[in-house]
């Protein structure tokens, strides 16, 4: 377990395979997609904690475990994303529901936008944000990143957060 950063109550760590029951737990529920297409089948989340993995060796980055008091609380972390033609980094956040409002998503926004910028030497990133989900807009505010403009991303509409 490679261990990335911790906060004064967060750990992130490199996902890892172990790590697909929770996640898909997570990402198979209505209420916790309810800003995302769709819900992830099992064999989705596999695919996509695959992808992560391989980010890893090729980047170093990707979406990273947050731990709270040793629980699965969810990821965040950057990524490179292809958006509008132009090769961006992408940070973002998903926080397990037992976790919302405590403050987790913008405590983990805030210190994976610092590493990005420090270790990994990121100039600026970008967040989509579903435009009708107001807590995450409100995050990307809280860390400083500010609405650019929007766009349609793989059929679907989103505002672009740049810093």
């Amino acid at each position: 377990m490679t261990l990335i950063l911790e906060t004064e109550r967060l750990r992130f760590r490199q996902l890892q395979p172990d790590d697909l029951g929770e996640l898909a737990a997570m990402v198979g529920d209505e209420e916790q997609m309810r800003f995302y297409p769709a819900i992830r089948s099992h064999a989705e989340t596999s695919a996509w904690l695959d992808r992560h993995l391989a980010l890893y060796e090729e980047h170093e980055y990707g979406f990273w475990c947050i731990e709270l008091g040793g629980a699965f609380a969810g990821y965040c972390g950057i990524r490179p994303l292809e958006l509008d033609g132009a090769t961006e980094t992408e940070i973002g956040w998903h926080i397990h529901k037992r976790f919302w409002n405590m403050g987790v998503a913008t405590e983990a926004a805030g210190a994976v936008l610092e590493l990005a910028r420090g270790r990994f030497a990121v100039p600026y990133v970008v967040a989509l944000i579903n435009p009708d989900h107001l807590a995450s807009r409100r995050v990307a505010e809280k860390i400083g990143l500010r609405a650019t403009r929007t766009t349609v991303f793989e059929g679907d509409p989103y505002v672009v957060y740049i810093r």
